[in-house]
């Protein structure tokens, strides 16, 4: 016999280390994710403000990688450049004081035991929080024959923790606003293995902890900590779910502005070309957002922003490009109006809801017209009938009678119907006026007959006569009930004789 335990062992052995593979992998997954949770935690606890350290370049010279940025931003544009471009850099020693107090802060929180496991690789952080300020710079860009009065471009350098510390400096972004208000924010974004696409926002931005002051009387674009919001907001579960769900739910189809914009394939072309965090492997998330439309009921502008997270030379050109498309196309959007709804939650006061508190979407009068247009253009090409033609197929539907098919009249018929007998014309049956019928019995009788051959009534006017009275007398007469003492008797003896 064969033992066995040669063949179980190994097996078991095979199995106790994949057990552990799993688990380690599993541990490390767990440990990565409490550990961005750590980071997360750190930074909300920082508040740390770029904003802080802009400085205009009137002011103080910009740094050689600033200056070098904003010419490759701007040189694709330069021939529609008008006026004077305004220019801002990061740099710490316009706050050197407060960057002071920031680094003592840093050093008070990683004292804390909750950051044990990531004060070593966070012992850096100040060091990298420099370098991204000096990497931070934006340009007010004014401009003509453009959807806008002014573009606005900045980068968006990033420090990101997976492990170890790590400073992002590729990403840019332009911006600007339109004269034109949507009914709804829009957002543009991929989604692996499926075609880009624009979504509606459907509920209020997430905006993380950021509260807009609808009162200020500066352009939305030129407020610095709102464009960092939003461009922050594209890594928010809660905007992205936007995107999903108009792709699984509603089949990306059924907004009218989506709609619009989607049938746009130079603009689909343009804004797919632009780099994602997908692309860049910034995140590890099968959907990213990278452009949106926000409308500025206030303002009765729409502010639309795009970025672009690639490394190679040309992504100011195809940035700024999918900018100025997606710009031109939302003033382009049908039946827009100034009065518009703005980004927080419209519907949720006259919406309509399902008992599951799903809201459900809802269209005016004028989208639902353009939609109809839109799916009469794409049906085929159906027949036209002249007048003519009309009033000749009401003709034959009258009669029944399709054109062409033959009809007899009523003498032709009757000729028919000769033919079908073999020809012969057989005269209608006429009573003969010579001779009479008998009185009794209906037979007809020949001239000189004395009596009915059938019932023997005898056949002259006066025997006819009494022959019909005495009729008469049979067919009248009934029998009379006897009603006297003695007929009863006899009925009572007649009845018991039966019995």
């Amino acid at each position: 016999m064969l033992n066995s335990n040669k063949f179980l062992y190994p097996i078991g052995c095979y199995n106790y280390k994949y057990l552990l593979f799993i688990q380690n992998n599993l541990g490390e997954k767990i440990k990565e994710m409490s550990e961005q949770k750590l980071f997360n935690i750190f930074l909300n606890k920082l508040e740390f403000d770029p904003l802080e350290y802009l400085v205009s370049s009137e002011e103080q010279e910009l740094v050689e990688f600033q200056k070098k940025v904003i010419e490759n931003a701007t040189i694709i544009m330069k021939d529609n450049i008008i006026g004077e471009l305004k220019a801002f850099g990061g740099n710490v020693k316009k706050n050197e004081e407060k960057f002071k107090e920031l680094e003592e802060k840093v050093d008070d929180i990683l004292k804390n035991e909750e950051f044990e496991d990531i004060k070593k690789e966070l012992k850096n952080y100040t060091k990298k929080l420099r370098e991204l300020i000096e990497k931070t710079c934006v340009a007010i860009i004014p401009i003509k024959e453009m959807p806008w009065v002014d573009v606005l471009f900045r980068t968006v350098p990033r420090i990101v923790f997976d492990g170890k510390l790590e400073l992002l400096d590729n990403a840019i972004a332009y911006y600007g606003e339109v004269k034109c208000v949507l009914s709804r924010p829009i957002v543009f974004g991929k989604m692996k293995n499926e075609k880009p696409l624009f979504a509606p926002i459907m509920e209020t931005i997430d905006l993380g902890d950021f509260k807009l002051d609808e009162t200020q009387k500066e352009p939305k674009s030129q407020n610095y900590s709102y464009i960092k919001a939003i461009i922050d907001s594209f890594d928010s579960t809660l905007n992205k779910n936007h995107l999903a769900k108009y792709h699984e739910g509603y089949q990306r189809h059924g907004d009218p502005i989506c709609d619009f914009l989607m049938n746009n394939n130079e603009l689909m072309n343009s804004l797919e070309r632009v780099s994602s965090g997908i692309e860049s492997e910034r995140i590890s998330s099968d959907i990213a957002l990278y452009s949106i439309a926000i409308p500025q009921n206030a303002d009765k502008t729409t502010l639309v922003l795009v970025t672009d997270e690639g490394k190679e030379p040309n992504k100011y050109s195809r940035c700024f490009e999918a900018l100025l498309r997606f710009s031109a196309e939302c003033c382009n959007v049908p039946s827009q109006q100034s009065s518009a709804p703005t980004q927080v939650a419209p519907q949720q006061t006259g919406g309509v809801r399902t008992p599951g508190s799903q809201e459900l979407k809802t269209w005016t009068a004028e989208e639902l017209a353009q939609e109809a247009q839109k799916r009469m253009a794409s049906q085929p090409d159906m027949p036209a009938w002249t007048e003519e033609e009309l009033t000749k197929f009401a003709s034959e539907r009258g009669t029944g009678l399709p054109e062409g098919m033959e009809v007899w009249t009523e003498d032709e018929l009757q000729d028919l119907a000769r033919k079908r007998q073999g020809g012969l014309d057989i005269p209608e049956w006429k009573l003969d006026e010579t001779m009479k019928e008998c009185l009794k019995c209906g037979y007809s009788l020949r001239p000189g007959w004395s009596r009915c051959p059938v019932c023997d009534t005898p056949v002259g006017e006066k025997m006819e006569q009494e022959s019909i009275e005495e009729s008469k007398e049979e067919d009248t007469e009934e029998p009379k009930e006897d009603t006297s003492e003695e007929g009863i008797d006899n009925f009572i003896e007649e009845s018991k004789e039966e019995e």
